[in-house]
């Protein structure tokens, strides 16, 4: 299956203003099951333009826009990309981690330290264990850990609604338990908090999700979340590695799900960064478009 995505974002500012670089995390992430098979960016200013890999292994286009004032920022985004299929529950785990709990081995531990802290939003989150006790109602011992994960991944799906938010930033856990809803990012945040808490290693997943429509009326099969980007969460399990779970839609992540970059830190993956400078406070306004569609390959 080939997959084509435009990706459209274009800020609006109140006056002419300069622009610093602005760093884009929106290429898919290359694997044995996925390629990148076409990946432009067109700019408005126009940009210089180069390659950063960051200390995740996620590829950075960094665009220059040298000494240019204007009152718009434009990036235009083209990318086709291949996918196998890929059936989230095909791996073998190691023996000893089949079921909860389990603790990481060495040198898994150290390498996984980063992960299993809270840190950023995931710091705190005073509410989370007690969410997990009284409302979850974790067990202290499964025999089954995915199945006690896609438990905890329902239990999201369940109790938080979904709500779209374009502003930026992420709601602490805290929050997004206190509103009962919530962004597939603070969704993300907060299955990440309780899985952390329950000694898991975790990190926070930005990318594409593609949900081919179906039948009359533009249906969608399950995601939540059509028509912007797409955040879940990855659990480290032995033997089967990096595992997805979207708390969006209470699914584990299959072929569909087109990682754009990785963290244990959700700040550190924003899709597009950068900074503008006026001489005076100037307002700003942001606009977000996203087509996904499947294409049909020659025969």
């Amino acid at each position: 299956m080939k997959v084509k995505i435009k990706h459209r974002t274009i800020y609006h500012y109140a006056g002419r203003v300069n622009f610093g670089e602005h760093v884009l995390l929106l290429r898919p992430l290359d694997n044995h099951r996925r390629h990148v098979d076409k990946y432009e960016v067109q700019t408005v200013p126009e940009s210089t333009q180069r390659w950063v890999r960051d200390a995740y292994g996620n590829v950075e286009l960094v665009c220059n826009f040298g000494l240019t004032e204007s009152e718009v920022l434009e990036f235009v985004t083209h990318i086709e990309v291949s996918l196998l299929d890929d059936n989230p529950f095909d791996f073998i785990l190691e023996p000893y981690a089949t079921g909860y709990p389990f603790s990481y081995r060495e040198p898994d531990a150290r390498a996984l330290l980063a992960y299993m802290g809270g840190s950023g939003p995931t710091r705190g989150s005073l509410r989370v264990l007690d969410w997990l006790r009284s409302e979850v109602n974790v067990p202290t011992t499964h025999i089954n850990v995915v199945q006690f994960l896609s438990d905890l991944n329902g239990a999201v799906r369940r109790d938080i609604s979904y709500v779209r938010r374009d502003e930026e930033g992420i709601q602490t856990p805290d929050t997004t338990l206190e509103l009962r809803t919530g962004s597939c990012r603070d969704m993300a945040v907060l299955f990440i908090s309780a899985v952390r808490k329950l000694g898991f290693a975790a990190r926070f997943v930005s990318g594409y999700l593609y949900d081919p429509e179906v039948g009359e009326g533009d249906e969608h099969v399950f995601n939540r979340a059509v028509g912007s980007m797409h955040a879940w969460a990855e659990v480290y399990l032995p033997g089967a590695g990096w595992k997805g779970f979207d708390p969006t839609n209470g699914i584990l992540a299959n072929a569909y799900f087109i990682p754009s970059a990785v963290s244990h830190e959700p700040s550190a993956v924003d899709p597009i960064k950068g900074k503008y400078f006026a001489k005076q406070s100037i307002s700003s306004t942001m606009e977000v478009e996203l087509e996904m569609e499947e294409m049909n390959e020659p025969r």
